[in-house]
């Protein structure tokens, strides 16, 4: 007993003397530390050197600029990446919520607007002329591209989403004009000819429609084949896009509160795990998350998100699992710090808008530069 004693001691005795010849691991140079953090892969390793200790996480990253494409990507990385759009190059930047800037040249989009992002996708606007109103499915990352009917020039959509994979025969494409108590909806599926439009005024039916306004906030998203729509009151109409529109169309009844309403400045809608979830940005920075009640007449706080990360763009958001522990109840945001090196998320627990790889806090979203014309997308 004695023995092992005196050997344990002695063994605390060498590390001691390690440590006092040799300074701590928090004493390695920052300059050290940006280059061994700028060689991190995965997410597990970003989260592993960050633990180490205060200096580690603080240390900046030299992140690194590398272009598409990368044949290991999807294996290495699971994360979405913020997508930013160049309107006047064929360039496009790529930013990966903890580490590198990847960049692609993608004539295929040069003077095109991006419609909407979802599964590896992106619904695509646009041709040689302001007026032209070519539609089309684009995968930046395979380069396939599926043509669909142009729409009519004489139209003004705004707001669209699609079903799934535009290369399966369930694909639906939903494009929303709204203007007050006027609602046009076309749709489509890919291998059709032309678009089917619809219009909907709520003023000649006011018995079938409580709502005599409606002005579409966001994106629409699809639930279970049904298309859902969010307003600027934080009123949800939704409808059967293979159906008559009109006949099929139904409003919830929550509504935001006048406060709520006063401050709000931006607002998207997600769909988890079959339910809806309403995300709602205040112009002093704060991001409230709300659900319908089951009565689907007001709306009810969501205070944490479990094991769940939100990422939001206007031109398409999603909820995903985490993949790290640490990663659980975060919101990233199509927003960059320190001059477009790092992805900005919300953390509810904080309520303050946070950054990977730099200590940075704040309650407030108006000193961060924000990407307007940016899409989250994820590898397939």
């Amino acid at each position: 007993m004695a023995e092992a004693l005196d050997e344990k001691e002695s063994m605390v005795k060498v590390f001691a003397d390690e440590e006092e010849n040799h300074g701590f691991w928090s004493d390695l140079p920052t300059e050290l530390l940006s280059s061994i953090r700028s060689c991190l892969v995965t997410e597990r390793d970003y989260y592993i050197f960050d633990f180490v200790c205060k200096l580690w996480k603080a240390s900046p990253n030299l992140r690194l600029q590398l272009q598409f494409p990368i044949d290991d990507y999807s294996r290495l990385h699971e994360s979405p990446l913020l997508m930013s759009i160049s309107k006047r190059s064929g360039r496009h930047n790529f930013f990966h919520p903890l580490h590198h800037t990847y960049y692609m040249d993608l004539p295929e989009l040069l003077n095109k607007k991006i419609l909407y992002s979802k599964d590896g996708w992106l619904l695509v606007m646009g041709g040689k002329f302001a007026k032209e109103k070519q539609v089309f499915f684009f995968n930046p990352f395979t380069g396939k591209k599926i043509d669909l009917p142009d729409l009519p020039p004489d139209t003004a959509f705004t707001k669209f989403s699609f079903s799934g994979l535009p290369t399966s025969e369930d694909c639906v494409v939903v494009g929303i004009m709204n203007l007050l108590s006027l609602m046009e909806i076309a749709v489509i599926k890919p291998g059709e000819d032309d678009w089917e439009i619809e219009d909907v005024d709520f003023c000649e039916t006011d018995e079938n429609y409580p709502v005599k306004k409606f002005c579409i906030s966001s994106n629409p998203i699809f639930v279970d084949n049904y298309c859902y729509c969010l307003d600027v009151d934080g009123k949800v109409a939704v409808f059967d896009p293979l159906d008559d529109c009109e006949n099929s169309l139904e409003f919830y009844g929550m509504r935001l509160s006048r406060r709520q309403r006063d401050s709000l400045i931006q607002s998207f809608m997600v769909e988890s795990d079959g339910e809806l979830i309403a995300i709602f940005l205040s112009s002093y920075g704060r991001i409230s998350i709300l659900k319908p009640d089951a009565s689907k007449k007001n709306w009810v706080n969501v205070e944490d998100l479990g094991d769940k990360v939100i990422y939001l763009s206007n031109g398409g958001s999603w909820v995903e699992k985490r993949r790290v522990s640490c990663d659980n109840n975060r919101i990233y945001l199509p927003m960059r710090y320190n001059n477009n090196k790092a992805v900005i998320f919300y953390y509810l627990k904080t309520q303050r808008y946070h950054c990977n790889g730099y200590d940075f806090s704040s309650t407030s979203f108006y000193h961060i530069k924000q990407l307007f014309h940016s899409v989250w997308i994820k590898p397939t």
